[in-house]
């Protein structure tokens, strides 16, 4: 077997089997430490700092990390090794190498095959890469540009036609499901004529919307990244949270109106549009991620705009709802 699979070994470079290296220090459970220090001591590996630990049949049983080795050195190895470690697969994606190694504060993290047998480990250097790669890749879906192939440092130096192909088929997106906006505002077209003021407040509500949405998946992609995660506790505390910022903001908001138009029935459908607004945009904003990692796909695919799109069409269509119903 190669020491590292590269290129032409891995179809998909996202995957274990492009990162990991083969050069590892394998010891078995039944050493003591001194022996397995004689038994490291000239070698080279391509990733010591983790010793992991296997049976006759090359299975993983545990890891030792390094600075244990510095303990009694007639002590066995399984009595210092963390056991039953988790390890990834071959095909497993990059994104859950670097979920599994902040889980665990893992150092190396350990790949095995079909069969439950270590093949190799990513190393310390591999993961660092991989959490700046997923970072990257994130930031840019969040802005709606499409990941380059060759991974984000390549995007950055591509040809500028191939920047431009990234980034247009998500603005179209954005253009073409904007129109869903004018259509709302088109059923409402005799509010708007019969109040012009009501529409002095559109920009506001849709920046709140978008504002109170972001901060939502901020945290619905943290969530993700830390592995498994309460949904529904999650949920129901950006359900609050989002009510508690509408209801702060929509006072502010309704006041507002209040002291500079005297329209008290105006500033109380701005106020509760304010709180529905930010409510619907708080929860859409922290599960739209959800529903599409539910479905295997990038959770970042569901925090650009096609968020922003519900998050506004959904606040602009209650406002105008919650005007037609108080004001007119």
């Amino acid at each position: 077997m190669p020491d590292t699979l590269h290129d032409g070994d891995a179809l998909n470079l996202d995957v274990a089997a492009s990162h990991m290296v083969t050069r590892i220090p394998r010891v078995r459970a039944e050493a003591t430490v001194d022996s397995v220090l004689e038994l490291l001591r000239g070698q080279v590996f391509q990733c010591a700092d983790t010793i992991f630990v296997v049976d006759p049949q090359d299975r993983l049983l545990g890891i030792v990390r390094i600075n244990d080795l510095f303990s009694d050195g007639t002590r066995l190895i399984q009595d210092i090794m963390v056991p039953e470690h988790e390890a990834v697969a071959l095909g497993d994606d990059q994104e859950e190498i670097a979920s599994l190694a902040i889980r665990l504060n893992m150092i190396a993290v350990p790949v095995v095959d079909w069969d439950q047998k270590l093949v190799g480990a990513v190393p310390p250097e591999a993961l660092f890469r991989i959490l700046r790669d997923e970072h990257m890749e994130d930031l840019q879906r969040f802005a709606g540009i499409a990941a380059h192939d060759d991974g984000p440092d390549a995007a950055l130096d591509a040809p500028l036609f191939n920047r431009f192909s990234r980034r247009l088929p998500w603005l179209v997106f954005g253009l073409l499901a904007s129109s869903l906006i004018t259509v709302v505002m088109v059923g409402f077209e005799h509010t708007l004529s019969s109040n012009v003021s009501v529409a002095f407040f559109v920009p506001a509500l849709v920046y709140i919307a978008g504002a109170i949405g972001t901060q939502a998946v901020s945290v619905s992609v943290r969530g993700l990244s830390v592995g498994e995660v309460d949904i529904g506790a999650l949920l129901r505390d950006e359900l609050i949270i989002g009510s508690a910022i509408g209801t702060a903001l929509g006072s502010l908001a309704g006041l507002a109106v209040m002291i500079f138009f005297g329209d008290v029935i105006l500033a109380v459908a701005v106020g509760l549009a304010v709180l529905a607004g930010g409510t619907v945009s708080a929860v859409v904003g922290f599960g739209l991620p959800w529903v599409f990692k539910r479905f295997g796909s990038d959770p970042a695919l569901g925090s650009g705009p096609i968020c922003t799109i519900i998050q506004d069409v959904t606040s602009l269509f209650i406002y105008f709802a919650l005007v037609s119903l108080l004001v007119l």
